[in-house]
């Protein structure tokens, strides 16, 4: 099917205003994605790289095979294109056990804390990663714990670095040896997983041994790479409780910290006039390029993680010129996609989907277009649509479509640029 003619522009989209998206109005038909939505890292593609760029790549290729590979790939409910859509509620995400990062100090000295601590060690993986799904609340009864599909190590929902959050608070809690000694041990395999996972280009992988797919692309879905990078930087600086990790360690940690921020400032988007925009959820992990991921979710430009990202590059102290760029750039796109007196209806089935609510914060719509700046939504069989309530019961119900994450964001702007100019 040949893509249909991009035939709202940019300026169209802007004159029209608020009355187009609440209307739904002028939109084009759905189309499909194109061939190449995304692919894996494979050696074929390495050899394809620049010399210079081989060496490095081939290493890191022969370090992510050297693991045992797991018995079946990745596969959420919501990927399955061969699966009858249908219209009902949304299918559970997977999420490893929600562990307190939040709780008093004392808690985390307590028997509870301790336990869960240990339980967090014994569920790591060979990798030095955790998989999604550990139930911290007992040991792992068999290896059909560790969930075939995602045993490898990951970054998604958090994995990996809530498990190495709430180690360190465990271990800063007060002295709890031999136990402690355990749980340095199982944080520094963790940290090496990290490590182990980071490409040369500096991005992250959402899985690690690499398993192909979408998985390794540079995620920044969900902020996984953002909350790599943070903790990254809480090691190298010795925060909140890091002084633990060995010097050597936190000097790698500072590097890997800093190569993950060039990548991010490479992978930053262009407008048609070369200006720095946003990013899109994740980019292909040897062109940078954005790319797709799950079935409805196109490669585009992406306000909510490119928001996250924004607020990480904003607590970065004494900012290169590049960063400064980064951060312009992207908070001169967010004013041009807001959407601006409206809401977002999750249960309308007709028109757009927002309504006008006067004092609503700005919102975006998680994904935008390329060349129109399109508003635009995936439905499950790979198809692009411009309204989201085109799209079957349980993708609109089951994702967030729409977001005010950014409306946050010029307040903290301001302050930076205050902060920049002393």
């Amino acid at each position: 099917m040949p893509h249909p003619p991009r035939y709202v522009s940019r300026l169209l989209l802007l004159a029209m205003g608020v009355f187009s998206f609440a209307s739904g109005a002028g939109t084009p038909p759905p189309r499909p994605w194109g061939p190449d939505a995304f692919l894996p890292v494979t050696e074929a593609r390495i050899a394809a790289l620049p010399a210079a760029e081989q060496p490095a790549w081939r290493a890191y290729w022969q370090a992510s095979t050297s693991h045992t590979r797991p018995a079946t790939k990745p596969t959420d409910p919501v990927e399955n294109r061969d699966k009858p859509l249908v219209n009902h509620a949304p299918i559970p995400a997977v999420y490893s056990t929600r562990l307190k990062l939040n709780a008093p100090a004392a808690w985390y000295a307590s028997a509870e804390a301790r336990s869960l601590a240990d339980n967090i060690a014994l569920w790591q993986r060979p990798s030095g990663g955790w998989t999604k799904g550990g139930v911290y609340t007992r040991p792992p009864q068999s290896d059909d714990d560790h969930h075939d599909d995602w045993s490898s190590g990951t970054f998604d929902n958090d994995s990996t670095i809530y498990e190495l959050r709430f180690l360190t608070l465990v271990i800063t809690a007060g002295n709890a040896e031999p136990q402690a000694a355990a749980w340095r041990a199982s944080f520094l395999r963790g940290l090496d997983y990290i490590f182990a996972a980071q490409y040369p280009n500096g991005g992250f992988p959402q899985i690690y041994p690499l398993v192909g797919g979408y998985h390794d692309a540079i995620t920044f879905n969900d902020d996984a790479m953002v909350h790599i990078l943070e903790l990254l930087q809480d090691i190298a600086d010795r925060n909140s409780g890091y002084a633990f990790v060995p010097a050597d360690r936190a000097a790698i940690a500072s590097e890997r910290r800093a190569r993950g921020v060039a990548c991010v400032l490479a992978t930053q988007l262009r407008g048609s006039d070369g200006r720095r925009t946003v990013w899109g959820q994740q980019h292909d992990a040897l062109t940078l390029k954005p790319c797709a991921a799950r079935n409805f979710e196109p490669a585009s430009e992406c306000s909510s993680e490119s928001a996250g990202l924004v607020e990480f590059l904003l607590t970065i102290p004494h900012p290169s010129p590049e960063i400064i760029a980064a951060i312009d750039g992207a908070m001169a796109w967010f004013p041009t996609r807001a959407h601006r007196g409206v809401a977002w209806n999750r249960q309308a089935t007709t028109g757009s989907g927002l309504v006008e609510r006067s004092g609503a914060p700005d919102l975006w719509a998680r994904f935008y277009e390329f060349d129109t700046g399109l508003p635009i939504f995936g439905e499950r069989d790979r198809t692009i649509h411009y309204v989201v309530t085109e799209l079957s019961g349980e993708r609109r119900l089951g994702y967030g479509w729409y977001n005010s994450r950014a409306a946050a964001l010029p307040a903290r702007y301001a302050k930076w640029k205050t902060q920049l100019a002393k």
